[in-house]
């Protein structure tokens, strides 16, 4: 779809929600950049805010969406009467039974747990999925109202940590949506083996190096803005997994007084799952700098409660210093074949999901006039150990493990 028609089904959504927004170019004029968006609620003030990436006019229309993503999934738009209880051992022993939360689920008190009915993308039964999962909101100690409301009779002090809005996402249309949430859920798979695999598996692990010599001309111009901008090497690394949807990571390594920086793409056209990646990169170095029209998330990550866990300890850190010097460099993959329109990707990739194993579970978590809609996608075998790096002391789950004990192979790049 044209930026320009996108630009119009957003700003049509935000006059359907009665919200202004306040955008800003946070990268002074680069191509590609990053933009932020504010979404204001008159005199209520702010009500969400989002990041895009990418060209100039992409970048502004993304901040745009994810800003609205976030509104439609916040607690602005929370409603206690869609809530269903169930008790945190039911949950448990469902679809989530392979979740690296299920063990603190099973021995949980408490018999009324707030969760939303998911349902299958291919058909197939329906699921509860816990709220707290993708809602940190949720979790926070200032929502004890909103628990409450809710009847939520749950302690999250343990689960809190597992939280995270992974999967989450809007777009022009439904498939649109759901295609970004499947990759997103994908992407953050992928690191978290990456991580798994780097810091808690057997010696010698080698990642793969794309050489930038080979990257095509969009993600070429991405990588020097993301050296520029780091001032440090940028390793664009191969890092799909088994489900075999291609997935790239941005990475700049460490240092005495800053933290790793990365972004991550996930896409079946190996050359946006780059650009993505890249300008992510872009987008998060920038959201660290002064030009923010309001102070980002901090940029370092507190590491201190992973200090008596060596090995996590690592995991957090995230220093690829030593196995890049080992790594396989490879030129860059070549697309199979065009990815096709979102509601066929989003069919393919349901489809490789299923062939691994893994079931997609799907809700709609609003529809705006002109059709953009904001979904939430959760594939309960797929992991979230990568919020390892924000500091949260997390353990991967069942596939995490496997990862771990070379069970799970990581897909090399085709050529």
């Amino acid at each position: 779809m044209p930026v320009g028609e996108a630009d119009r089904r957003a700003a049509a959504a935000l006059a359907a929600l009665g919200l202004r927004a306040e955008l800003a170019d946070v990268g002074a004029g680069r191509d590609p950049t990053a933009w932020w968006c504010e979404l204001l609620d008159g005199d209520a003030g702010p009500a969400a805010c989002g990041m895009g990436k990418g060209r100039p006019a992409e970048a502004r229309v993304g901040a745009l969406f994810e800003a609205v993503e976030h509104y439609l999934t916040g607690p602005a738009r929370f409603d206690p009467a869609a809530v269903e209880p169930a008790p945190p051992a039911a949950i448990a022993a469902g679809p989530l039974r392979t979740d690296a939360t299920a063990l603190l689920l099973a021995r949980m008190p408490g018999r009324r747990m707030a969760c939303l009915r998911y349902r299958p993308l291919g058909g197939g039964r329906e699921a509860l999925v816990p709220l707290f999962l993708f809602a940190p909101w949720y979790v926070e100690a200032g929502a004890a109202r909103l628990r409450e409301r809710a009847g939520d009779d749950c302690d999250y002090t343990h689960l809190m940590r597992y939280s995270c809005n992974s999967g989450s996402a809007a777009g022009v249309t439904a498939a649109e949506a759901l295609l970004h949430a499947l990759n997103e859920v994908i992407e953050r798979d992928a690191l978290s083996l990456l991580l798994v695999r780097a810091f808690l598996g057997a010696e010698g692990f080698r990642p793969t190096l794309i050489d930038p010599a080979t990257l095509p001309p969009g993600p070429a111009r991405a990588y020097a803005t993301a050296g520029e901008l780091t001032g440090a090497p940028v390793h664009l690394l191969d890092i799909t997994s088994d489900v075999g949807v291609p997935t790239m990571l941005a990475y700049t390594a460490p240092t005495a007084g800053r933290p790793h920086r990365r972004g991550t793409g996930t896409s079946l056209d190996p050359s946006y799952a780059a650009w993505r990646a890249l300008t992510e990169l872009v987008q998060a170095t920038l959201g660290e700098s002064g030009s923010m029209p309001r102070p980002a998330a901090p940029a370092h990550a507190d590491l201190a409660g992973l200090a008596a866990h060596p090995a996590l300890h690592a995991c957090g850190r995230f220093d690829l210093t030593g196995p890049l010097r080992t790594a396989r460099v490879a030129p860059f993959p070549r697309a199979a074949a065009t990815a096709g329109p979102p509601g066929g990707q989003v069919r393919k990739v349901t489809a490789m999901l299923a062939a691994r194993g893994c079931t997609a579970y799907h809700r709609t978590a609003g529809v705006l006039p002109r059709g953009v809609t904001a979904v939430h996608v959760v594939v309960p075998e797929l992991e979230r150990f990568m919020l390892v790096t924000d500091g949260n002391l997390v353990l991967p789950g069942r596939r995490g493990l496997a990862a771990a004990a070379g069970k799970i192979s990581a897909t090399m790049p085709s050529n």
